[in-house]
């Protein structure tokens, strides 16, 4: 199986670690600009390390996208025109102002690797959507120490584009956000140029939706995500990546763990999630998120912002 990585940073290399452990008969291309770099993958890895992709004509089984949002669109035109039979791009694909696409493929993928958290996949499997009233959804952290420099702090990022878009997929994944109205919003820029704080009301189908997301929260020590679903029947469940409790009025009916969910996967690299995300990928691809599913995020994100 061939396999193509645009871009060597961060998600390049943690993508291209777990697929080569969980198959190592994997034959890799890897396009990466970067000078210094390329010379060091050459040295230690047993790869085609190219400096573009203009030399490229034959289709390849998988290819991953792992660059800055900016850069996706021109990358899955050259793999659609190759013919790539599947495409995998690292969320938020292109970035919120990419909200409508011509390239509607049932073979791309977005990397929205949250899906395959088992807390997730728990409230999937055990909470029918049309029990849910409402929906209360957050990511705190203390990412943002100073302002970014570069394409961080511009159009393509945020604390909406790139983390909030994270939160907005498990809601839509969970719930099915259709027919919504953009309440009202809140942005600020605390440290950025962009949005550093974001609150969103939605109401969609008479659920009403809530995201608070914060990436300057100085008195979080790690970065955190959390939702919680009120149910007809009374039920509030409260879940974050490790745990789940579930309530009824302030009385705790039930705790479950990701120990509880006995989730194991053959190579760990930066939680379960990650492994499972590829051996998706790998195999029938049934939880990666589609491109109709990632562009309507990015709707979302651009009606947010644009409130």
């Amino acid at each position: 199986m061939k396999i193509l990585i645009y871009g060597f940073g961060r998600m390049g290399l943690t993508h291209y670690s777990i697929l080569n452990a969980l198959n190592p008969n994997l034959e890799f291309t890897l396009i990466e600009p970067n000078k210094v770099l390329s010379v060091l993958l050459k040295s230690n890895l047993k790869c085609q390390v190219l400096k573009n992709d203009t030399t490229l004509t034959d289709s390849f089984d998988i290819t991953l996208i792992t660059t800055p949002p900016f850069l996706h669109q021109e990358f899955l035109n050259n793999s659609l025109k190759r013919g790539d039979k599947k495409i995998f791009i690292e969320k938020p694909f292109g970035g919120h102002t990419n909200f409508e696409s011509e390239s509607l493929h049932k073979n791309v993928f977005i990397g929205y690797v949250l899906r395959f958290n088992p807390c997730i996949q728990w409230v999937k499997s055990n909470v029918d959507p049309a029990d849910i009233l409402s929906v209360k959804a957050q990511y705190l952290s203390n990412t943002i120490e100073k302002k970014p420099k570069g394409w961080r702090n511009g159009a393509f990022s945020g604390v909406l584009n790139e983390m909030g878009s994270h939160v907005i997929d498990l809601v839509n994944y969970l719930v099915s956000i259709e027919d919504y109205e953009v309440v009202q919003t809140k942005k600020e820029s605390v440290v950025s140029d962009v949005d550093d704080i974001v609150e969103i009301e939605l109401l969609s189908r008479g659920k009403r939706i809530f995201f608070l997301l914060n990436w300057v929260k100085k008195d979080v020590r790690k970065p955190m995500f959390g939702l919680e679903f009120e149910l007809k029947d009374g039920r509030r469940i409260a879940l974050d990546q490790q745990t789940i409790n579930i309530f009824k009025g302030e009385k705790l009916l039930e705790k479950l763990s990701v120990i509880d969910l006995a989730e194991t996967v053959p190579f760990y690299l930066r939680g379960v999630d990650f492994t499972k995300q590829m051996e998706d990928l790998l195999g029938n691809s049934e939880t990666l998120c589609s491109m109709s599913e990632a562009l309507k995020v990015n709707g979302i994100m651009n009606d947010a912002l644009e409130k």
